[in-house]
């Protein structure tokens, strides 16, 4: 039987890494429920970090997808896609290439002004998916305007699926928190995102580090720091702390689930650490964030603070008092997640293979 063709084309940039780690995972997850039936492809960003290190095989431009529309064209037209999956990416002309190569096209999107984009009339039987990556409280609802434009014109609707994560196996994830000497819920977890934002000269993942080994003081738990695989500099020694580079996906997602607590951006691992009831700290360190940010504090589910070293350690502190910590594992609780797993496997069973799944 001859593979199905997907091509995914996350945006890529030497910055974050939230897209591209979605769709890293959505393959693996895709390779695992359709074994020897898929051939994927990825199309990145030749200046990220991760590039030379995708599992797929893969095309490298040298800027994001949506810089690049004639050489994303030109691999469409040469690969031959079944199936196109735009990660907030993907220009109309883009689409239509993918469209008159015969492919099904898959959006997704991860706030207002992306998901707008899927509703411009210059997409119209364009995408067959539209699928929004954040849960209904974190996104405001779609428009007067855009309700009419759905009604009046085909347009994919936008379906929130909330975050896509993929866990290691409980095994996986005990092997991995007995390597490195954690016990459930005996430590927390520091992560600002791919590591290659900051301001004034200054990487928040450098800020993140102080706030750390600030906070392992105070608390006397064991931290564990992610700098993130976009972090540019040699990782610094700490006897006090396990320092990480990176960690594949699912090993994040299994640590994140056993830590006591985690301090995060408020990108991509705020909003897996709610579907995983893990009490944080957030702060905003990229544009597309504080009203994410906000939406959340708003319905109690994280504690905000700004990317500093003062603001941080204080946030910890406010969320340790114990009835703020119980009141917010509480809140968490009744949190109903999203089942983006299962909502993405279905349709791209149907896009492919016409079955449900």
């Amino acid at each position: 039987m001859e593979k199905k063709r997907l091509l995914f084309i996350p945006v890529s940039s030497s910055e974050g890494i939230g897209e591209y780690m979605r769709s890293l995972s959505f393959a693996h997850y895709l390779d695992e429920c359709f074994p020897d039936r898929l051939d994927i492809h990825f199309l990145l960003n030749k200046h990220t970090n991760y590039a030379l290190d995708c599992p797929f095989d893969t095309t490298l431009i040298e800027q994001s997808a949506t810089k690049e529309t004639r050489k994303v064209n030109q691999l469409i037209e040469a690969f031959k896609p079944n199936l196109v999956v735009f990660d907030c990416a993907g220009r109309a002309a883009q689409m239509k290439t993918a469209k008159r190569a015969g492919a099904k096209v898959v959006f997704i999107s991860q706030h207002n002004k992306k998901r707008a984009k899927g509703l411009k009339l210059n997409r119209l039987n364009l995408i067959d998916r539209h699928w929004v990556a954040q849960p209904d409280y974190c996104i405001e609802k779609i428009s007067f305007s855009e309700r009419l434009k759905l009604k009046l014109f085909p347009l994919s609707p936008p379906v929130n699926v909330g975050p896509f994560f993929s866990q290691s196996s409980s095994t996986e994830t005990y092997q991995l928190l007995a390597q490195l000497n954690l016990t459930n819920e005996a430590y927390f977890l520091v992560n600002a995102g791919s590591g290659g934002h900051g301001e004034k000269n200054q990487l928040f993942a450098d800020v993140f580090y102080q706030a750390a080994k600030k906070i392992a003081t105070e608390t006397g738990l064991k931290g564990v720091v992610v700098f993130g695989s976009n972090y540019p500099n040699n990782l610094p020694e700490d006897d006090n702390l396990i320092i990480l580079k990176s960690l594949h996906a699912s090993e994040f997602v299994g640590v994140l689930a056993n830590a006591k607590f985690a301090v995060l951006s408020a990108g991509d691992s705020l909003l897996q650490a709610i579907s995983l009831k893990v009490p944080t700290v957030a702060a905003a360190i990229s544009k597309d964030q504080p009203k994410r940010l906000q939406n959340c504090v708003d319905s109690n589910l994280t504690l905000a603070a700004d990317p500093t070293l003062a603001s941080l350690s204080d946030a910890v502190k406010q969320l340790l008092v114990p009835a703020t910590y119980q009141a917010t594992k509480n809140v968490l609780a009744k949190i109903k997640p999203h089942n983006a797993k299962k909502e993405m496997l279905q349709g791209v069973s149907e896009l492919l293979f016409g079955i449900s799944k």
